[in-house]
């Protein structure tokens, strides 16, 4: 692929997220994602596809930059909880950087992953055992305890999504409640690990901090 075609290709994947991300797939129109794209249909049928082509288009770059983000956040050596704290907040920056993947994912979660194609599927499934592997070796060493992995992936990465999903209705709140903000991603992996290893209960005495 040329880096001209590279680059038509991007403008179109682009435009696509945004008209997925505001109609989901069933309101999307090829028209609109050509017209914001600034291409005519034939010119995205050629470097893309039809609409399911660009919805999977779409979301396998999207997972794959996310599965990219995790790797280099686990590549730090540390406890399992410095690598939590590292997994959720290679997430929750890549999610800032495709600010259209939490509106898409949600509504698919809501739609049991109907327009879901196979390899966009295998992508959430390497993304799943990133987090298995966290979560087995660091039952291994005895950090932390044994769960089940699917849910707690589940837990992680859709409260990811969630809170990404609203910050920018936060950022609308923050001006009426000043002491309500948006966290950045730092904050928002440390207090996502910290929930998801100590809860909320009050530590009783001779428990491990």
């Amino acid at each position: 692929m040329t880096d001209r075609s590279s680059t038509a290709r991007q403008k179109i994947l682009d435009a696509a997220s945004t008209v997925f991300a505001e109609s989901g797939f069933g309101g999307a129109r090829v028209d609109e994602i050509a017209r914001r794209a600034g291409v005519n249909k034939a010119m995205l049928y050629y470097h893309v596809g039809n609409k399911q082509a660009l919805y999977t288009a779409v979301l396998t770059r999207n997972f794959d930059r996310m599965e990219k983000a995790l790797d280099e956040a686990l590549a730090i050596h540390g406890s399992a909880r410095e690598q939590l704290e590292a997994l959720i907040t290679g997430i929750a920056r890549t999610l800032r950087a495709l600010p259209d993947h939490p509106r898409i994912v949600l509504r698919e979660f809501a739609s049991s992953g109907a327009n879901l194609q196979p390899e966009v599927l295998e992508r959430m499934v390497r993304v799943l055992g990133t987090v298995r592997g966290l979560l087995t070796d660091g039952a291994r060493r005895g950090e932390i305890r044994a769960t089940d992995p699917v849910m707690t992936h589940l837990a992680v990465v859709g409260a990811s999504l969630f809170l990404s999903s609203v910050a920018p209705l936060r950022e609308r709140i923050s001006k009426i409640d000043p002491g309500i903000t948006a966290p950045d991603d730092a904050d928002m992996g440390e207090f996502l690990a910290d929930l998801l290893l100590h809860g909320i209960s009050q530590p009783t005495t001779g428990d491990a901090t």
